[in-house]
């Protein structure tokens, strides 16, 4: 599960963010936020930065539990993982 996974809005359903590895065969878009979760606990959120391209923001803890914090001042505040597949996340975030 850790790794750089990108955001497939096109899946997202009943309130869940689907997410995608990187090397997902996606549909033009004019850039796709993701996440990065990282084998110490930590997580970056992938933002829209300049020019449409990705851009990090140091932004919380993870668990093997499936549980995700985000550092205070974030938002949502957190979120827990729903589906972890090798190629699909799913995660509720609120």
């Amino acid at each position: 599960m850790p790794g750089r996974w990108t955001h497939s809005f096109e899946e997202d359903h009943d309130g869940i963010t689907v997410y995608r590895r990187d090397d997902f065969a996606f549909p033009p878009a004019r850039g796709r936020r993701g996440v990065e979760f990282r084998p110490d606990g930590t997580w970056v959120d992938w933002v829209i930065g300049r020019g449409d391209a990705p851009e990090a923001r140091p932004a919380g803890r993870w668990d093997a539990t499936g549980r995700i914090t985000r550092d205070p001042g974030h938002e949502p505040a957190a979120g827990r993982i729903v589906t972890a597949e090798p190629d699909r996340l799913e995660i509720i975030w609120n």
